[in-house]
């Protein structure tokens, strides 16, 4: 039994930092094409392996740390003997490290056969760790885990709630997986929900999902993202919804029994972000007020507090926090400078724990003269020409920039002739637009990747750019939000989260944490650009990795004194919509209490409430009673409608009785009539000026928008209306920025603001007519489904109900004819469909391919 001291004492030697540094250092520049490198220095690699050896004991992660890149660089050095590299790989063993393993046999580093070469007494003990730290798979092979993943699986098999946390690149999502399969392989019937924080992971996990259950045959299983329940969902035994917490709330509203048997929360530490944090921990808090019985599970990246995610459950659940510094590969942070007066010339660093250090310097092939040209050039000459370059950029228009300045560094030499890269260029130039930057840098290998971007183009773009095709992909904040990319460099400059905010230091570290991905690279680098200027990095970048802190936003409007006299403020004042515009977490706080009251009587009666300031719970009390005491809306209107004032809602309502005569024109009618236009600009004039408070300037724009939306237009058509109409209003305006405005309206108000108003409009509006003994149009009730999906006809909601993208759904519509097809009648159909005589894209086709095997095969 190694001594739990002698790690640490170990590390802190003088004489072991001494002989570990040249390892380090060569290790980061060997990879990098520097000048002033130094000549070739000795390390003592059987001192640096023993050490090695005991650090991998160790649950400290510089420790860890260190063990690892010990092992990987003898594991990869040229000039390390056979027995020294089998010593490295017997320690990334005893790390439960086996990705790193097995890419070193990839990569021809190490024999298959390396085990013959260890001493008997280690191949047992290298077994004994082999069947405890592993899974069976379908063919009751053996999946070898980490320690993390192990001590995952053995907390959710003892308790009802689990809250996980470790680094980014340590294998939550595999584990989360494993445990969906686990579930199904023991239970006839079962629903797993899994809530993911953007729409673009949705699909990334549903895609994982669906493969999982053909990989192994997982039968009678609906991989859905949309939140409704039909006769296609009541045939299937399993059931796993990916959503979103505004879909999730969506799907619990609408079936008030509904309770599913896991939740699944990813990017839980997502609790603390503002508005959209109150509605995640609103719906947590729905599912376990529906039943106890329900298994939470929460992972975060390396936080500091994962157990306040534990806070709503009862003294009777059986709870475990699982926190682990596992180390799977190496991340290093370094910066590059521009040398003074010299703009050719530039320095990188290492950053250390203990200072920086110079590694050597790179000259540029030209100077750059503005933000964009120091970004890719630098990105550019430090690249992995092998691929896996990411590229942070602030907004869009930053993104498609960038990547037009890369492509022109590439060079016409590097033109790709890859038919995969040709397939992408065709579908963008079909679906989106043929003047869309996308498609012209492509051509030579670079991609970008934002967050309003049609799902089937993003899709294939992390497709091409993890399978190496595409070499640098530039990226924006979606990145921080868990999108799946391994990366071997990701090139950071002045980041901020949006325009003008700038990053926080764990969003920092979480997008750091895509450096390096385990199994597909050793080593991972950040590479700060222009750190010594400090107004683009807010004063100076994060330099020592520190856990993140669990903060919700609930919290932060009540935990304070002053936070809850501000919102009790707010109330008091009426919600006002100016200040609902610049803060809506108020507004979303507002009505988070107010269900609260209704659903205790009070809000001193909450269970939620418990933590908080009795002063400040009970002045909160009785703004809400005076504010909501003369309101008619009916309560089950008022709490549904997270984010939208009850206040407001009142005004909405009395807005109707003044307008009972002509209350035909506020009431929605069927996008596809020919005078809905009229119809839904008054709706939205009357959304804006009493629930959202929104300048109404684009009111005729977006009315317009959302009808085309709904009626099922492919994007390309609407993208051109919009030129058409933009062109004529201000020609100086860019297509390129008419394509990204069309794209962000799309999913910033068609898919989000609208519908979260018009849920609550239509609402309104039926509890009017119903009172007036007037008939609502039942009918017209999906709307917000509508909204969602970019569709109103039955046949493309089905396909995509059923995983389809929406390019692809539109055009597997107008193929099959009929627009009243459920599920079941379009999987029909299609698999009586000879593909190879339809002309469609083949990226189509492979997505049509593997969605037909899940409900195909899986269902027999």
């Amino acid at each position: 039994m190694i001594n739990s001291n002698l790690p640490a004492n170990i590390y802190n030697l003088t004489g072991f930092k001494d002989k570990y540094k040249p390892l380090l250092y060569k290790s980061v520049k060997e990879q990098f094409k520097l000048k002033n490198q130094e000549s070739s220095i000795n390390i003592d690699i059987k001192y640096l392996l023993m050490c090695a050896s005991i650090f991998a004991n160790s649950t400290d992660a510089k420790h860890l740390d260190t063990a690892f890149r010990i092992s990987q660089y003898i594991i990869q050095n040229n000039e390390t003997d056979e027995n020294q590299k089998v010593s490295a790989t017997y320690i990334l063993d005893k790390m439960t490290n086996q990705g790193a393993i097995e890419l070193a046999i990839e990569r021809e580093r190490i024999p298959r056969n390396y085990k013959e070469d260890v001493p008997f007494e280690f191949q047992l003990d290298s077994m004994n760790r082999l069947m405890k730290y592993s899974i069976f798979d379908k063919n009751e092979n053996l999946i070898p885990i980490n320690m993390f993943q192990y001590e995952v699986l053995e907390g959710i098999r003892k308790n009802d709630w689990v809250s996980i946390s470790a680094p980014t690149s340590a294998g939550k999502s595999f584990i989360l997986l494993q445990r969906i399969k686990m579930y199904f392989e023991n239970v006839d019937k079962g629903t797993i929900v899994y809530v993911v924080p953007t729409r673009a992971l949705i699909h990334q996990v549903e895609r994982d999902i669906k493969k999982l259950c053909i990989d192994n045959r997982i039968a009678d299983t609906l991989v859905t993202n949309v939140p409704f329940i039909d006769n296609l969902t009541n045939n299937f035994q399993k059931i796993v919804f990916v959503l979103t917490q505004e879909r999730l709330q969506w799907l619990l509203n609408d079936n008030q029994t509904f309770s599913p048997d896991i939740l699944i929360i990813d990017e839980a530490q997502k609790i603390g972000d503002g508005a959209r944090g109150i509605i995640l921990q609103q719906t947590i808090e729905e599912v376990s007020r529906r039943s106890t019985q329900v298994e939470m599970i929460f992972s975060s990246p390396m936080t500091s507090n994962p157990e306040i995610l534990l806070e709503q459950s009862t003294h009777e659940t059986r709870k475990e926090t699982i926190e682990r510094e596992q180390v799977t590969v190496n991340q290093n942070l370094l910066w590059v400078n521009q040398i003074f007066r010299k703009p050719k010339e530039w320095e990188m660093y290492l950053c250390t724990e203990e200072n920086k250090v110079n590694l050597g310097g790179i000259t540029l092939n030209q100077k750059p003269n503005n933000n964009t040209e120091r970004l890719a050039f630098v990105s550019h000459i430090l690249a992995d020409p092998f691929g896996g370059n990411l590229i942070y950029t602030n907004i869009p228009s930053s993104a498609e920039n960038c990547a037009q300045k890369l492509w022109e560094l590439q060079e016409a030499e590097n033109d790709s002739s890859h038919p995969e890269i040709l397939e992408l260029i065709d579908l963008i130039k079909e679906s989106v637009n043929p003047n869309y930057t996308l498609a012209n840098v492509l051509s030579r290998g670079i991609g970008y990747h934002y967050g309003n971007m049609p799902l089937i183009i993003k899709n294939e773009i992390e497709r091409l750019f993890s399978e190496g095709i595409i070499q640098f992909l530039v990226c924006t904040s979606t990145l921080i939000e868990g999108i799946n990319l391994p990366a071997k460099n990701i090139f950071i400059r002045g980041p901020q989260k949006g325009r003008g905010v700038p990053m926080g230091e764990m969003d920092f570290w979480n997008l750091a944490g895509r450096a390096g991905r385990q199994g597909k690279e050793f080593q991972g680098n950040v590479i700060c650009i222009d750190t010594s200027k400090e107004e683009i990095w807010n004063n100076s970048p994060p330099e020592i990795r520190k856990k993140y802190v669990i903060e919700k936003a609930v919290d932060n409007l009540l935990l304070k004194e002053e936070d809850a006299h501000n919102l009790g403020k707010y109330i008091d004042e009426g919600a006002p919509r100016s200040q609902s515009i610049k803060q809506p977490e108020l507004e979303y706080g507002f009505t988070y209490l107010t269900g609260e009251y209704i659903r205790n009587n009070g809000l001193t009666g909450s269970r939620s409430l418990a933590k908080y300031n009795t002063d400040s719970i009970n002045k909160l009390e009785k703004s809400i009673e005076v504010a909501i005491k003369d309101i008619e809306v009916p309560h089950s209107i008022m709490i549904k409608h997270t984010g939208v004032s009850p206040i407001a809602q009142q005004k909405l309502l009395e807005f109707f009785k003044s307008q009972q005569l002509v209350i035909d024109w506020y009431t929605p009618v069927h996008p596809s009539k020919r005078d809905a236009l009229q119809y839904y600009k008054t709706i939205i004039d009357t959304i804006q000026e009493i629930l959202s408070g929104e300048h109404p300037g684009k009111n005729y724009h977006f009315s317009l928008l959302i009808l085309e939306w709904m009626r099922g237009y492919p994007l390309s058509r609407i993208i051109d209306r919009n030129i058409t109409f933009w062109k004529k209003r201000d020609n100086n305006k860019s297509t390129q920025s008419i394509i990204r405005e069309t794209m962000k309206d799309i999913e910033e108000f068609a898919r989000f603001k609208f519908i979260k108003y018009f849920a609550c409009y239509r609402d309104i509006l039926n509890y009017f007519l119903e009172s007036q003994q007037l008939i609502a149009e039942d009918s017209l009730t999906d709307i917000n489904l509508w909204l969602e999906l970019g569709a109103s006809e039955k046949t493309p909601i089905s396909l995509i109900s059923l995983g389809f993208t929406r390019t692809t759904a539109i055009r597997l519509a107008n193929l099959l004819i009929d627009q009243n097809l459920d599920r079941e009648e379009c999987i029909l159909l299609l698999t009586q469909i000879s593909w190879e005589k339809v002309a469609i894209s083949p990226i189509e086709l492979r997505e049509i391919t593997q969605i037909l095997q899940l409900y195909v095969h899986t269902k027999k």
